[in-house]
């Protein structure tokens, strides 16, 4: 069955004036009392305008975010209990008003995202390039559409206006409540990070506004350094606090988005969260026109999934992290309560508030100083009861959790004060592609994987990557974001590798973070193969590689001037290694 937006536009009042949110509302509601699959077609290049004070809202716990402090979320376009629906965008262009999650997938089935792009009249990002500069002062042009006022001496951002009650939906000051800024060069196309006293309002003796509506800064001695060129870009978002992901899909099984265009991400990134088969193909996430960031952090990130992950076709351009990050979470076994059940605990503080476990879902133990299994070997545990965080007498950091057997004594040890063990929900550890994609303009890394299952990287092309362009982990000190590979193949991308630090920004990193933060002394991940790529060397290592049984790097092509073969593979703590057939230019 097909639904027509347009018969719903006349379904409220504020709809004639151009607000769409509780036209688009009805219409979702309408195809879920259906109860049959549907497409929902949009007007044919169209524009939908989506204002934050009709928007739904939600208590949505989120990973990578701050969700616990902020469990609220405010929601453009709310999918939630539907089963078989498509959107057919026909090329439409969705405009958001307000600081919100533009699109939430929630405990639904068998969806369809295709062909629409969305922006954000405004967004959450400041941006401002500059355009003069001296020995102790610079200039500062903001872009067009962000809207500023000097008060007190000091910049306000505001952050689009209510048409409602004429309030802005959101302001910042200065450099934002951030831990650096983002600096773009146009010259070299590399965007990085800025360090805390290098933003452009840190250690500023005066601001002013000139008569031309720039911005000019008078410092304390000399000009940070990542303003000391003329048409430099400066970027500021709020990253102290990450209250939302930019777009959300959780407890959620075969969804595919094909052609679909997030301009930009509010808050996080695209988070998949707990669900089954999702794939992306054919997705831009690039800025809108004029500017140089389409999202706070990550592009698309995936925390706990089943089934397959399948990214192809797509492109990442300028977020301020990661464009894709797909892992795992390790919980803390803080305490046994009985000899089948368990508490555990989030960690990282910006993990909680949403279950990790359901009944039926294998687990395995591993120890966070060594990132090995339990007992030497890797026993699966089958959950029995599975309580959420927040439930019986939990808080939002805890869950209590049963097993099928009884557990093995060495999980109450210590590693010093605290707990040695962390559970993994093997269960949720897809298989992923991710074939066909560019990455550029990426201040950090541009993939990183962590499952156990199948991964298959190839025929990709990272360009201004600033850090590694492949990254795998396993982390049981820091992110928590689990967990041990067994199956990589990296093959036939192309990398052209940024001038860093030797080592510090290969194409491919395998890094395992234990506790302790050293190398183990047995090797945590199997199998991993790097071949036939090409590589373009800048003054570092082509691969460097870390605690590995079972790598095989061979038929690589090396480029540059240092480009010598074997010896740009940096290994540490690897076993049954292959390296040969590398071709040096």
């Amino acid at each position: 069955m097909r639904v027509d937006f347009q018969d719903f536009l006349q379904t409220t009042p504020e709809a004639k004036a151009g607000d769409c949110t509780r036209a688009l509302q009805n219409a979702l509601a309408h195809i879920r009392a259906l109860g049959e699959p549907c497409t929902l077609e949009l007007p044919e290049n169209g524009e939908l305008h989506i204002y934050k004070d009709h928007c739904s809202v939600r208590e949505f716990h989120t990973s990578n975010t701050d969700s616990v402090d902020y469990p609220q979320k405010t929601i453009g376009i709310l999918l939630e209990e539907q089963n078989g629906l498509t959107i057919e965008g026909n090329g439409c262009r969705i405009l958001f008003h307000g600081d919100m999650m533009a699109l939430a997938v929630v405990r639904s089935k068998n969806i369809v995202l295709r062909n629409f792009a969305w922006d954000f009249e405004s967004p959450t990002v400041s941006q401002m390039t500059v355009t003069d500069v001296g020995r102790t002062y610079a200039v500062f042009t903001p872009a067009k559409g962000c809207d500023f006022a000097w008060k007190n001496g000091r910049i306000q951002w505001i952050f689009s206006k209510s048409p409602y009650t004429n309030e802005p939906y959101a302001v910042q000051w200065n450099n934002h409540e951030s831990w650096c800024a983002v600096c773009y060069d146009p010259q070299s196309g590399i965007q990085r990070r800025t360090g805390l006293t290098e933003m452009p309002f840190s250690r500023a003796r005066k601001i002013r506004v000139d008569d031309r509506g720039r911005i000019v800064v008078s410092y304390f001695g000399f000009v940070p350094k990542p303003w000391r060129s003329v048409g430099t870009v400066a970027q500021l978002c709020a990253s102290k606090h990450r209250p939302t992901a930019g777009a959300f899909f959780w407890e959620s099984e075969q969804i595919t988005v094909d052609s679909v265009a997030p301009h930009f991400l509010h808050g996080f990134g695209w988070l998949v969260q707990m669900c089954k088969n999702v794939a992306f193909r054919n997705c831009r996430f690039v800025p809108g026109d004029g500017r140089f960031c389409s999202g706070y952090a990550d592009s698309l990130h995936v925390s706990g999934a089943a089934g397959k992950i399948e990214i192809e076709n797509c492109t990442f351009s300028h977020p301020h992290d990661d464009p894709i990050n797909i892992h795992g979470t390790f919980t803390r076994v803080e305490e046994m309560l009985d000899d089948r059940t368990l508490r555990l605990r989030y960690v990282h503080r910006q993990q909680g508030g949403f279950p990790q476990f359901h009944v039926g879902d294998e687990v395995i133990f591993y120890a966070r100083d060594t990132l090995l299994p339990a007992e030497g070997q890797e026993t699966v545990y089958t959950v029995t009861k599975a309580g959420a965080p927040g439930e019986d007498g939990n808080d939002l950091k805890s869950m209590t959790v049963a097993f099928d057997r009884p557990l093995p004594a060495c999980l109450c040890e210590k590693l010093g004060a605290q707990p040695k063990y962390v559970a993994e929900n093997s269960t949720y550890t897809p298989e992923v592609t991710v074939r066909g994609c560019t990455f550029t303009h990426i201040p950090t890394r541009g993939i990183l994987c962590t499952t156990r299952r199948r991964v298959l990287i190839e025929n990709n092309r990272f360009a201004t990557t600033v850090m590694a362009c492949i990254f795998l982990s396993n982390d049981s000190g820091e992110w928590y974001e689990s967990g041990p590979v067994r199956d990589v193949t990296i093959r036939s991308n192309e990398f052209f590798l940024c001038p860093a630090p030797r080592d510090s920004a290969p194409a491919v990193y395998v890094h395992p973070v234990t506790a302790l933060g050293r190398l183990p002394d047995v090797p945590v991940h199997k199998n991993i193969t790097i071949e036939d790529n090409t590589v373009h060397l800048a003054n570092g290592a082509a691969f460097c590689i870390e605690s590995v049984e079972g790598l095989t790097i061979r038929g690589n092509r090396l480029l540059g001037e240092t480009a010598n073969g074997v010896e740009n593979c940096v290994l540490r703590g690897c076993t049954n290694v292959q390296t040969d057939e590398n071709e040096p230019s």
